[in-house]
């Protein structure tokens, strides 16, 4: 026994499907605590039919589905897959290969399958029974198992010795011998019990025996005394039926010639009122036509004097809306116009009231401005010129030492870059020989991914022609059961159709006469010269009746002698047709056509059945006057059509009886003759078929076999390709990671020498741009003290001109500050103004959207609407119709008035004829 690979998915921690190999040699799974290492030995016990959740650490089953986590939804299902390797035999199973699965859902709904086929508990306890197996055996050891072995009562530890000595399996059947031998002495004691019963009861049914005996002395006694009576009867019955028979052959030509005239009257009375249904559906058209073209005369005169109104309050409202949207557009082009000279107007405002408050600031820090803060500005700004000077000087000196450092970097750039040259030639090297080994890596894969499809495949299809060889053989040895079911039901009706079985006492003896020598010139009974075919059984068997069972014979003297040898054997009594003395009873043609249109007709009996020409005299005779209906409402609707003159019968058994009474009702479930023989046929049909079945599938399960073996062994040789392939890539896997080792060993050089080329690079970079900022920095400053030096000369200038000048400056300022006062009160009114144009456009606006949807509107309806002159048209094609109608109804009711005096005339003919056949 191996154990080959366990499944698992929504059990405990596994969310996902996993599957855990078990190679040759030892499996050994580590991680660290709270990882789900025992959750491995839990599946494996769980999916061996573990029934307590305590035992799996859990409060209940439920407890064993993945309950879900903070990135993933919950399960609804678990289920577990143990597949063990069984190429020795060693499980009583016909595989090579046992997969258990167990799964359960949250709805507490478990199943357990064997070889993905649904079984019991029950079965897998059986088939690992003394295996080592299960889920208390010995060879599952959980934590702290060991502790309660040792710890554990010793008949608690008697069951896993007994497992691990081959015995457990023995106490089991053991104890299931001992309860089976229970039951049966407990079956014996009941039978037992049964006999005792039936004896006290032999003495009683001894009484009844013999009474019954001499019962049925009496009453042959009686049957003697009755046939005497009866053949006084009968001679006297023959005399009177020969007179009456002449009488009712005379009224029976009568009668055929009135019934010729009743059913050409009826012919032409149907005529007339199938004519008369005609015009009445046509006058009832019409009526209802007229009506609907006087209604629709109305609707489209009312229609033409709203069109009218409509046409003239469409026209003032198209006028009057079009005025005001001429009038509402001139409008807000007007306004459009002044709120576009407005914005221009505050533009300029804006560009003169802005110009204005820069002079006011400007004309104010001068006048702010005190002679003595100006000479200390002036200071301030000889300092700040004297700390430029200082400044430019030292951004000189780096620059300068920026320039040597620059040319250190540049000589360092030289030497990085014929190294890094080196190692990508050589990485160059290493990647192509990476990818000569890739290549024969890919080539040994491919190959081992074909050998491995090959391998699937033909375990695929192996599979599939074992479990067609099991489906087939399961099939044939139904068919064998079948078969012999068959035959045995088949050798049953050949016994009782030899032994005459289900006739009559009497007919019986006459039959086994018959065979015997002892009776001449016995054709045989009804049931066995007339063959029913399946769908018309019921309805001949119950037309025949008791008359199944008559006996026909060549002569009227065989049939005397078959009633004396009756007599004289004292064999009971039976009916006998002589072919010489029956005569046929046809219904007549004309009769047959009344209801041959019928749809629940089906026939007349005697055409239902098949029988020799010789005995069609007796066919016609028993069943010629016997109608077929397929249901008993169609017997009752022919025979009604048939004045009840003759029997009607029914495919499921019913009969309508001549004078109208009805006898039905369900089978008893009796087979007869009819259904012993039919299905003696058809069994013996089905026994050379099944035989022909099993013949065939035993060559298919032959041929099965050889396609087994020959997939068997293309599995194995593909097995071991794999194998040697699985070798050659761990090889060509080791050369290629060797490989990546170098190249990676490579690479690593590679990324310092990068890393030290970038650097230089950066510094160099940073130098660069350091030294541009530098120049950058004292280009600026040489324009700052440019700067500086002019705003002193002005600075200087300023202080000595500012007595004479601050007087100017105040006037300045005052006027300035008026001007802007001004300009500030013009831009309000003019925003204010704005603002009132453009709600006043805005209105225009939407009164113009809502003009121009009603114009759109009345626009759309005056086109849609209908003038007044197709109305006119329309009323006068609607008078029109309705004059034409009008005249139509006249010439039916004309019609209809010459149809009905023509039936009244038929049906005075034809009653007169009725009464005349009645009598």
């Amino acid at each position: 026994m191996f154990l080959k690979r366990l499944e698992i998915i929504g059990f405990k921690s596994f969310a996902e499907r996993i599957g855990v190999d078990f190679v040759p040699g030892v499996t050994a799974v580590v991680g660290p605590n709270g990882s789900g290492k025992s959750n491995i030995t839990d599946a494996i016990r769980w999916v061996l039919g573990e029934q307590s959740a305590k035992s799996l650490r859990g409060a209940k089953m439920e407890d064993v589905i993945f309950a879900g986590s903070d990135s993933r939804k919950p399960l609804n299902f678990a289920e577990v897959t143990l597949i063990l390797d069984n190429s020795k035999g060693l499980f009583p199973l016909d595989y090579t290969e046992i997969s258990v699965t167990r799964r359960v859902f949250r709805s507490g709904e478990s199943i357990y399958l064997l070889n993905r086929q649904q079984c019991r508990l029950k079965d897998i306890t059986d088939v690992f029974m003394d295996s080592g197996l299960g889920k208390e055996a010995f060879s599952i050891i959980s934590q702290g198992r060991v502790d309660e072995i040792l710890n554990s009562r010793p008949e608690d530890r008697r069951n896993i010795f007994d497992e691990a000595a081959g015995v457990l399996k023995y106490r089991t059947r053991k104890r299931k011998a001992e309860h089976k031998l229970f039951e049966t002495s407990d079956n014996l004691d009941r039978v037992l019990d049964i006999l005792k019963e039936l004896d006290i009861r032999i003495e009683p049914l001894k009484e009844q025996a013999e009474a019954a005996k001499k019962h049925a002395e009496i009453s042959g006694d009686v049957r003697e005394a009755d046939i005497l009576l009866l053949n006084y009867d009968a001679r006297k019955l023959h005399e009177k039926l020969r007179e009456k028979l002449i009488a009712v052959e005379k009224q029976r030509a009568e009668k055929e010639v009135l019934a010729e005239a009743i059913e050409k009257n009826e012919v032409e009375s149907s005529a007339i009122k199938k004519l008369l249904d005609q015009q009445e559906e046509k006058f009832e058209s019409l009526q209802q036509k007229l009506v609907q073209v006087s209604a629709e005369t109305e609707k489209w005169e009312g229609r033409r004097l709203l069109s009218v109104e409509k046409e003239r309050n469409a026209s003032l409202q198209i006028e009057r809306v079009q005025t005001e949207f001429t009038s509402a557009k001139a409008e807000q082009a007007d306004l459009e116009e002044k709120i576009k000279e407005s914005y221009n107007n505050v533009t300029v405002l804006n560009k003169e009231y802005e110009e204005v408050k820069a002079e006011i600031k400007d004309t104010s820090q001068m006048l702010t401005r005190s002679v003595k803060e100006t000479e200390h500005e002036i200071e301030e700004l000889k300092s700040s010129y004297i700390d430029g000077l200082n400044e430019e000087a030292t951004i000189r000196n780096e620059l300068k030492h920026i320039e040597e450092r620059l040319l250190g970097e540049k000589t360092s750039s030289q030497k990085i870059n014929e190294q890094t040259v080196s190692l990508r030639n050589r990485l160059e090297a290493l990647n192509a020989d990476k990818k000569l080994k890739v290549q024969a890596l890919d080539r040994i894969k491919k190959s081992a991914k074909e050998a491995s499809k090959n391998y699937t495949n033909d375990a695929i299809e192996l599979k599939k022609h074992e479990d067609d060889l099991r489906s087939k053989q399961e099939l044939l040895q139904k068919a064998h059961n079948k078969q012999h079911e068959m035959q045995g039901r088949l050798r049953a009706l050949q016994s009782l159709e030899a032994d005459f079985s289900g006739f009559y006492s009497g007919v019986k003896e006459v039959l086994v006469a018959r065979e015997a020598g002892k009776l001449v010139g016995i054709e045989g009974a009804v049931a066995e010269l007339i063959t029913v075919e399946n769908d018309y059984v019921k309805a001949v068997e119950t037309a025949l009746g008791g008359a199944m069972q008559h006996i026909v014979t060549s002569s009227e003297v065989n049939a005397r002698k078959a009633i004396g040898y009756l007599k004289t054997q004292n064999k009971g009594r039976a009916t006998f047709l002589p072919l010489d003395v029956m005569r046929s009873r046809k219904i007549q043609q004309s009769t047959i056509q009344t209801i041959a249109q019928h749809p629940e007709f089906v026939g007349i009996a005697d055409g239902l059945i098949r029988v020799e020409p010789t005995y069609k005299i007796i066919a016609e005779n028993l069943l010629g006057n016997v109608l077929v209906a397929s249901s008993l409402a169609g017997a009752s609707a022919i025979a009604k059509a048939l004045n009840y003159r003759y029997r009607v019968v029914t495919l499921d058994g019913d009969i309508v009886n001549a004078g109208g009474s009805l006898t039905g009702g369900g089978a008893q479930g009796r087979s007869s003759v009819f259904s012993r023989r039919a299905e003696l046929e058809t069994l013996t049909k089905q026994v050379e078929q099944m035989s022909a079945s099993i013949e065939r599938g035993n060559k298919s399960i032959s041929d099965t076999k050889l396609k087994v073996a020959e997939y068997m062994q293309n599995v194995e040789h593909f097995r071991k390709q794999s194998e040697a392939l699985q070798l050659e890539m761990a090889t060509a896997e080791a050369d290629v990671r060797e490989c990546d080792m170098a190249i990676h060993t490579v690479k690593s050089e590679l990324e310092a020498v990068e890393i030290g080329r970038i650097g230089a690079e950066t510094a160099g970079s940073e130098l660069m741009d350091k030294k541009n900022e530098l120049e950058t920095a004292h280009a600026t400053l040489k324009k700052t003290l440019e700067s500086l030096q002019a705003e002193i000369t002005k600075l200087e200038r300023l202080a000595r001109d500012w007595r004479n000048e601050e007087a100017a400056l105040t006037a300045q300022l005052t006027e300035l500050r008026e001007r802007a006062a001004i300009l500030r009160e013009q831009l309000s009114y003019q925003n204010r103004a704005i603002t009132d144009m453009e709600a006043s456009n805005q209105a225009s606006i939407d009164k113009m959207n809502l003009l121009q949807q009603e114009l759109e509107y009345l626009t759309d309806e005056e086109r849609e609407h209908v003038t007044a002159e197709e109305i006119a048209a329309q009323i006068e094609r609607s008078a029109k119709d309705k004059q034409q109608i009008e005249k139509s109804i006249a010439e039916v009711r004309k019609s209809r008035s010459e149809i009905v005096v023509q039936k009244i005339i038929k049906k005075h003919i034809y009653a007169n004829c009725a009464i005349m056949q009645r009598n």
